[in-house]
């Protein structure tokens, strides 16, 4: 600016201070005067007009397309031009940019002149601005889509009801009350039970949602979540699980005897063959679980962790909690049978009423003592009593007539029990004890 125009503007500045009048009170008063009308009229017409409220929601509705205020309009259209990743352009990096000329602009244009064709830079740029939001909103007007274009879409809620959601997409593996069945993914192998109270207590809710909603894999169970491309949503799933819990107070499969007498013995050699062989093998070979002889996994494993496997069970897994089944003593007896698998080593010569006897009881007490007059109540009946006493000669099981009906060997043909021949594990057991001297 030339001198000369700074001094006349200094002084044209300065007859206009001289001639005008100070802010407060006069001015101050016209202000308040003036805001508070606005606000009087802003109270009137709420209290008479009300504000335009929508019906409330209907989260079932169709017909309804949501859409923001008439003034955020231009910000709605952009996201239509800035979708997916660019969305932040759109909504966040424009509208900062536009808040930043404003605050900005005492700093960009430092010009004297007021006049708006003087002064090109600020007023090309707020017509711009403006231009661009009026652009913007009238067109997100003009696209609005009627509510009537709605009505065609369908929306069907899932259902949440689990019992028929788990006949429909579990029982033809798990069966209509969680019995279990043979798994169709894996042939050979028998999916076991999960409405058992010994299956549900020692699974969480939040573990059966997990494995429904993300499958098994490695047994053959699909993920049935719809984020990983099942047919199920969240609620369905939830339903399901609350469903599964609803045995728990009565469960409609129970442990088979074997497992509901397993508190009879403390000993390891029965306790095996009627609970674990059938997953892990006679001996531990292995069979649809793990081989507990094999040298890797006697390697890998501590006592404790033997411990806490049966104990505790594996989550997602047919293992289950033995812990609520059987005692500390019952369990370290285990761990100190598989540990003999590992070494080769004997277990021991069996004794009668540590390893045989609970047999007899679970196998053969429902009749005996009544049928043939054989009792096997103690060492001394077992091997004296009954119509074809002596039934057992230590140290010679093929000539001992308990071991002859119990392989089907006897010469009458008779086999015990009736319904079919003991698992080999437990045969086998029995007729070591009498070939070891059918110890007491």
């Amino acid at each position: 600016m030339k001198r000369e125009d700074k001094e006349r503007y200094l002084e044209d500045y300065q007859r206009e201070i001289n001639r005008g009048e100070p802010y407060f009170p006069r001015y101050a008063l016209r202000d308040a005067a003036v805001g508070l009308a606005l606000v009087l009229v802003l109270m009137a017409l709420s209290a008479w007009a009300g504000a335009p409220l929508d019906e409330r929601a209907d989260p079932l509705a169709t017909d309804y397309v949501p859409r923001p205020e008439w003034y955020f309009f231009f910000l709605f259209q952009l996201l239509k031009y800035f979708t997916g990743d660019l969305e932040v352009i759109g909504i966040v990096v424009i509208p900062t940019l536009g808040v930043a000329f404003l605050v900005l602009l005492p700093f960009l244009d430092r010009s004297r002149f007021r006049h708006f064709r003087r002064r090109p830079l600020v007023t090309g740029t707020t017509v711009a601005l403006l231009t661009a939001g009026l652009a913007l909103t009238l067109i997100a007007v003009v696209e609005a889509p009627p509510a009537a274009d709605a009505a065609a879409l369908t929306f069907e809620p899932a259902s949440s009801d689990g019992a028929a959601n788990f006949v429909t997409h579990c029982a033809a593996c798990h069966g209509e009350f969680g019995e279990g069945a043979l798994n169709p993914a894996q042939p050979g192998d028998i999916i076991p039970p999960i409405s058992t109270a010994e299956y549900l207590g020692s699974r969480t809710d939040e573990l059966l949602r997990v494995v429904v909603a993300d499958g098994l894999p490695d047994f053959g169970m699909p993920a049935f979540d719809g984020a990983h491309g099942g047919p199920l949503q969240e609620n369905a799933i939830d339903g399901i699980v609350a469903h599964m819990r609803s045995w728990e107070t009565n469960p409609p499969v129970q442990l088979d005897g074997s497992v509901a007498a397993a508190g009879l013995s403390n000993s390891a050699q029965f306790l095996f063959p009627e609970l674990c062989s059938r997953c892990h093998g006679d001996l531990g070979a292995g069979g649809s679980a793990p081989s507990l002889a094999a040298i890797e996994f006697q390697q890998s494993k501590t006592n404790e962790q033997l411990f806490d496997s049966i104990n505790l069970g594996h989550e997602a897994t047919p293992m289950v909690a033995w812990g609520e089944v059987l005692s500390q003593t019952q369990i370290e007896g285990l761990v100190e049978l598989i540990r003999s698998f590992g070494e080769g080593a004997d277990p021991g010569t069996p004794r009668y009423n540590i390893d045989v006897l609970p047999i007899f009881e679970v196998r053969c007490a429902a009749c005996h003592g009544i049928a043939g007059g054989w009792d096997a109540s103690t060492w001394e009946l077992a091997v004296g009593s009954g119509d074809n006493a002596p039934v057992v000669i230590p140290g010679d099981a093929a000539n001992s007539t308990l071991a002859q009906m119990m392989l089907g060997t006897h010469p009458d043909g008779i086999l015990m029990p009736p319904e079919g021949r003991l698992p080999d594990a437990l045969l086998q057991l029995v007729i070591d004890w009498i070939e070891g001297g059918a110890l007491e």
